[in-house]
């Protein structure tokens, strides 16, 4: 039984009972696995996998690699050892993906902090993906292009009436850098040709009337 996942796929181990996950599939290829499987029959917990491939020119299956580490729904997850061709190596796994290279050797003991570093930076990756979907326009990983530039200003209405700019005018009683001499003049006062400093003088800014 295979079922189909994206570029891999799960596949029945030999005696039929358990899912596990093949991520690059070839005809021919058998599992065996020593765990547990959950109520849906996919390997669970930690146990041995065991992964056969066949030979052409052989009419029994051939030892690919031995594999001992933890399942989750039917994939290797956190650190795993190999054993294959006589040597035993380590690496760590995210949800049936191979996240470092092959190292020589068993997991050692800080093998587990290392899982848990990669699967919460996974997880940010993941999170910020999902916030850029709702920002179409905006290009992935803005955040870390802009990291250090200070937040644009907020924008105000564009039809923002002179009455509202007035009340952002400075305690100080000066002019907002938006208002003319002119709009005084215009506004209320008396139609009479004047300097425009002694019009200033004779009529107080608008927050004050």
């Amino acid at each position: 039984m295979e079922v189909a996942r994206g570029e891999g796929n799960y596949q029945s181990t030999r005696d039929g009972k358990t899912l596990v996950w093949n991520s690059a599939p070839k005809p021919g290829d058998i599992a065996t696995w020593s765990g547990d499987r959950d109520h849906n029959d996919y390997a669970h917990g930690f146990g041995g996998l065991i992964w056969y491939t066949r030979d052409p020119e052989s009419t029994e299956p051939q030892l690919y690699a031995r594999y001992w580490g933890r399942m989750v729904n039917g994939k290797l997850e956190g650190p795993v050892n190999v054993h294959a061709k006589g040597k035993t190596h380590h690496a760590i796994f995210i949800n049936g993906t191979r996240m470092t290279r092959w190292t020589p050797g068993t997991a050692p003991t800080g093998a587990n902090a290392q899982w848990q570093k990669l699967v919460a930076k996974r997880n940010q990756k993941v999170e910020f993906a999902s916030t850029a979907e709702l920002r179409p326009s905006e290009p992935a990983f803005t955040s870390e292009l802009r990291r250090g530039e200070p937040e644009a200003p907020a924008a105000g209405p564009a039809d923002e009436t002179s009455a509202a700019r007035s009340r952002r005018s400075d305690v100080s009683g000066q002019i907002p850098e938006a208002e003319s001499i002119q709009d005084l003049y215009n506004e209320r006062g008396p139609k009479i040709d004047i300097d425009d400093s002694l019009r200033l003088l004779a009529f107080p800014p608008r927050s004050l009337r």
